[in-house]
């Protein structure tokens, strides 16, 4: 791997509120019978109250209450998204989380897995596979896969390989950090672990069937993003000063 690095001073960064308001809506599950329908992207939000909704037609559809963060599959047409118990609140540990794909075209929200802590999806490029975390599966915080009809669930990192002991243990994202793809090199993602003296950000490359193939470190950081294809971007804390830290990665 060669990469080259530079820094560039930069304020405090603003967070986006979320919406507290939540707007009319009618429930998910009716089917679609406009065939234009079909060819539409679909729009997905989630609230500050962690109900997840979708834009059909101008009309905000409530697709699930006590939501986690959803992923929009590459088509545009279906989104999937942890669902928490109904007695979780927020800020109460997640301790239960079952993922669900909700279907833009018909409507319909279909369980993929469940009696686990899954969460954080993500899709894979090619829409083939959701990856997402989960402790309880294995005991350690880790990735796993799983294809879009709810099949083929398979632990992605933190499992024995003795060809590549290096990549046996992979540090998972911290609670409610997700990943990001690259733009164009779309096996490569950048995530933030926990570390005793704050977080570092991570890069992973994976093949075409979601097994790791190289994890390294770029340091402590914060906020990693994407900025264009092998570039990627975070915060770091220079001499007490938040600094941006962006990153030429030739993997």
């Amino acid at each position: 791997m060669a990469s080259s690095l530079a820094l560039t001073a930069c304020g405090g960064t603003e967070l986006e509120s979320a919406p507290t308001r939540e707007p009319a809506v009618e429930k998910a599950g009716a089917p679609e019978t406009d065939a234009v329908v079909a060819e539409r992207r679909i729009i997905v939000y989630l609230t500050g109250s962690q109900s997840l909704y979708a834009l059909k037609d101008g009309r905000s559809v409530l697709v699930a209450e006590r939501s986690g963060a959803p992923s929009v599959s590459p088509d545009g047409r279906e989104a999937v998204f942890a669902k928490l118990p109904d007695t979780w609140n927020k800020g109460d540990p997640v301790t239960r989380a079952e993922l669900h794909v909700y279907d833009l075209r018909t409507g319909k929200v279909t369980p993929l897995t469940s009696g686990h802590d899954d969460q954080t999806p993500s899709w894979s490029p090619d829409g083939k596979s959701i990856l997402f975390q989960s402790k309880s599966r294995s005991g350690v915080s880790s990735f796993w896969r799983v294809k879009p009809n709810g099949k083929g669930v398979t632990q992605v990192t933190n499992k024995p390989s003795p060809g590549s002991p290096a990549l046996s243990v992979v540090p998972t994202p911290m609670e409610d950090t997700g990943v990001e793809w690259a733009p164009q090199e779309r096996r490569i993602i950048v995530y933030l672990t926990a570390q005793p003296t704050g977080s570092e950000v991570r890069v992973v490359s994976f093949d075409r069937k979601l097994d790791v193939t190289s994890a390294y470190s770029l340091g402590q950081g914060t906020s990693p993003r994407w900025a264009e294809s092998g570039t990627l971007v975070f915060l770091r804390e220079v001499k007490g000063q938040l600094t941006e830290v962006e990153v030429s990665v030739d993997d």
